[in-house]
This record gives structure tokens, C-alpha cells and sequence, in this order.
């Protein structure tokens, strides 16, 4: 009964992608994936990827033929590879799907052009198809990612965006140029890889980028690993979507996908114990970055903190009672049983958590029920992938064949397991 709901989600997801796309060859926003359910003029870059991805596990699980997601496919790039904006190779994080041009003043972001190319990679490994090998090493090949590097304090890290619009996204007093930098762990573990895999970037700088990001080591009663300091679920999801760390350790022997486990239970932990504060945690665990009652919002588990600021206010305490449910649902590979067992009473308990394309967003119980019901592309892009992950390894399977990746694990020094 609950691999069958499980499995169902995977449809569901697809729908939401097909549905909530523009396939429409030559139009200015081929291959465009709105950001939300509710807003038709903001699309996602990182929510294409994740489509892309989905057009495989669509004819892998029969859901379209392979002739008709091909050709989404290969629109998607041809006008990703020829009219949506770029700068250095990186694309905008979100863009007007109706003309194809930025989303009002947002910036290029790293992260985001990483997502897309990840669900490039799967389609282009997937689909064996002249055109779709062109486009994917068209866009790839752009991208110069030296000059989305630089030394901080003798560590070589990325950048996360640039914004050349006066007045732009995340620039203060007019400023255009370079937003902050990957100084921690977050959802960006792909992105070393996908430099890695780069004829670009030699050996030494993917290793010195890998290394170069701060590890802050910490627990949550017991349960110890590498963590972010917002504790937000997704950022150990979102790479784990494409790239199968349960494969590899790291070149320092480092076990990302043990890792990830380990913040999922301390996520289940600390909801557990929050369980006769906020009546949603009696039902459900997962905190992650959501729509909540009072907006989307960062929630997380601790530990919090960089490295001297464990403390702050903003960081004690970083949740009122919201389970993200796609956070929940992502952490199938990691936690099977328990995610079964909860999802199991949740479906039973709160039927109304489902709606057109599957589980809805978020859930909070408190005087009474609240749902999040706005679809969110990212979050179900990785239920969608998680999900079938776990089932039937199709993104890890077709993504882990591609010749970047294969390069990019070399250069990295990744050692394979058993």
C-alpha cells in the first residue's frame, strides 16, 4: 500500500512538470518551468532541471513514449544552448517564461545553473541523440567556471551569483557584481563535480575547490555529521538527487551519503522531542525550507551556526511547528522504514495533504490544520527524483554514465565503495 502511494507521487510529480512547462519548440520560453503553481510568469532554472530529469523517469516508468520526451528534450536545449540569457555560462536564477528574459532583476546563480545542468547531463545521457550532444556540450562548454572562482583567505571557493543590474537582487546601494560564496556546506556538493568534469579546470583546482569549503562538524544528541548551519533538510538532498554518494567516499574517505543520513535522523529527532510543543511533530518530521502559516520560510534542526555564532537568536530556534513534506518524502533513500511508517499515518490520518499533483508542500497543525498547497518546482523536482531513486535508480543510473561525471570523479579522487 505504501510503495503504491510512493510510487504514485512519482506520477504525480511528473504531471506537475509536464503540466507547468512550456514545450512549445521555437517560443522564447521553451523548456521553462514555473517556480510555483500559483505564478505564471516566473519560471525556474533549477526547476528545469529537475524537468529534465523527470522526461527520462517519464519514459522509464511508460508515462510518454521516448519519441515525445526526446523532443522536449532537445527544444529545452536548443533554446537554453541559444536564447536564454547567461553570463560566463551561468543563467539567471529564475526568468520570464513568457519571454524568456530575466525575472525582473534577479542574478546568475551558480547553484541553479548547476541543477539545471545536472538534469542536462541525465537527458543527455539518456537520450542518445546528436542534437541533444551538441546543445549539452554547447551549454556546459560556456560555462567559466574560473572566473566563478577566487581565493578567500587561501581557500579557493565559488562564487554563488553575480547581478550586473543596478539596484539587482542581493546588491546593496546600487552595486552590481559578485553575491556572496560557497564558504560551507550546503546543496552545492554537485557543483564540485560538475567543475571537476570540466577540461577547464585541472586537477589540483578541483581538489582545492572540494577542500576548500569549511566543514563544521557538529550534533544533534548523539547524532553527529558534517551540517549546515541552517539546518534546513534539502541542502543534503538536492546533489544526492543526481549524484549517487552511496557509491563513493570521498577522497578523504568521507561518506556524504552517511552524512546525509545522519541529518535526516537528527531531523527526526529533534521533531520528536518538539512533539508536545508543536502537534504537528506527533504525526510528522522533516524541517526544511517551506511555505509555513506566515510565509515561506528557513526552518531547521540544530545544531545551527558557523563557527561563532552558535548562539544568535536567529539561530536557537528555528521552527514553529511546519514539516516540509517534500523534505520528508526526499528522505526515502536514507530512511526508508521511517519514512514509510510516518508517510503511512499521514496519508491515513491527514488524506487532505494530497491534491492534484501529489503531496502538497508543507503541513502545520496547530489549532488547526494548515496546509501549504502552492507547488513548489525545486521541491517537487526532488521528491520526484528521490522517490524514483530509491525504487529504481534512474537519474543516479543515467547521470553516474556521463562522461563529465565520470571525469569529474577521477579528477576528485573519489574512491568507489566495495
Amino acid at each position: 500500500m505504501i510503495d503504491n502511494i510512493l510510487k504514485n507521487e512519482v506520477y504525480q510529480c511528473y504531471k506537475f512538470f509536464i503540466e507547468h512547462t512550456n514545450f512549445e519548440k521555437n517560443h522564447p520560453g521553451c523548456g521553462l518551468t514555473l517556480d510555483r503553481f500559483s505564478k505564471n510568469n516566473m519560471a525556474s532554472v533549477a526547476a528545469s532541471g529537475y524537468m529534465l530529469s523527470a522526461l527520462v523517469i517519464g519514459v522509464e516508468r511508460g508515462y510518454d513514449s521516448y519519441e515525445i520526451n526526446l523532443q522536449r528534450a532537445k527544444n529545452t536545449l536548443a533554446n537554453f544552448a541559444n536564447n536564454i540569457p547567461e553570463y560566463f555560462g551561468m543563467f539567471p536564477h529564475f526568468v520570464d517564461p513568457n519571454t524568456g528574459f530575466h525575472y525582473k532583476k534577479c542574478e546568475y546563480s551558480t547553484i541553479d545553473t548547476a541543477l539545471f545542468v545536472n538534469g542536462m547531463l541525465t537527458a543527455d545521457s539518456y537520450f542518445d541523440d546528436a542534437d541533444i550532444h551538441e546543445y549539452t556540450k554547447k551549454i556546459f562548454n560556456r560555462i567559466d567556471w574560473n572566473k566563478y572562482t577566487f581565493d578567500n583567505n587561501g581557500h579557493l571557493q565559488f562564487r554563488m551569483a553575480y547581478n550586473d543590474k543596478e539596484g539587482g537582487d542581493y546588491l546593496e546601494n546600487g552595486q552590481v557584481g559578485w553575491i556572496y560564496h560557497w564558504s560551507m556546506l550546503a546543496e552545492q556538493l554537485s557543483m564540485y563535480v560538475l567543475a571537476a568534469g570540466s577540461d577547464a579546470i585541472s586537477e589540483k583546482q578541483a581538489i582545492d575547490l572540494f577542500l576548500g569549503f569549511e566543514r563544521y562538524s557538529g550534533g544533534y544528541k548523539g547524532i553527529n555529521y558534517i551540517y549546515s548551519p541552517l539546518g534546513a533538510l534539502f541542502v543534503y538532498q538536492f546533489s544526492h538527487a543526481w549524484f549517487d554518494f552511496s557509491k563513493y567516499y570521498d577522497l578523504k574517505g568521507f561518506d556524504w551519503f552517511e552524512n546525509s543520513k545522519q541529518a535526516c535522523l537528527a531531523s527526526k529527532k529533534y521533531c520528536d522531542d518538539l512533539k508536545d510543543e508543536h502537534q504537528t511533530f506527533k504525526d510528522a518530521w522533516g524541517l526544511s525550507t517551506c511555505d509555513g502559516p506566515n510565509g515561506y520560510q528557513e526552518y531547521g534542526n540544530p545544531p545551527f551556526g558557523w563557527a561563532n555564532d552558535h548562539k544568535s537568536d536567529y539561530l536557537i530556534k528555528r521552527t514553529d511547528g511546519t514539516v516540509a513534506l517534500y523534505a520528508l518524502l526526499s528522505s526515502l533513500p536514507f530512511l526508508p522504514e521511517e519514512v514509510k511508517e510516518t508517510v503511512d499515518n499521514l496519508v491515513k490520518k491527514y488524506p487532505e495533504i494530497i491534491g492534484p499533483y501529489g503531496f502538497y508542500d508543507s503541513i502545520n497543525i496547530t489549532d488547526k490544520i494548515w496546509i501549504g498547497k502552492d507547488y513548489i518546482g525545486i521541491d517537487k523536482g526532488v521528491t520526484l527524483l528521490m522517490i524514483d531513486n530509491y525504487y529504481y535508480q534512474t537519474t543516479w543510473n543515467y547521470y553516474m554514465k556521463h562522461n563529465i561525471i565520470k571525469n569529474g570523479i577521477r579528477k576528485l579522487d573519489f574512491i568507489r565503495k566495495g
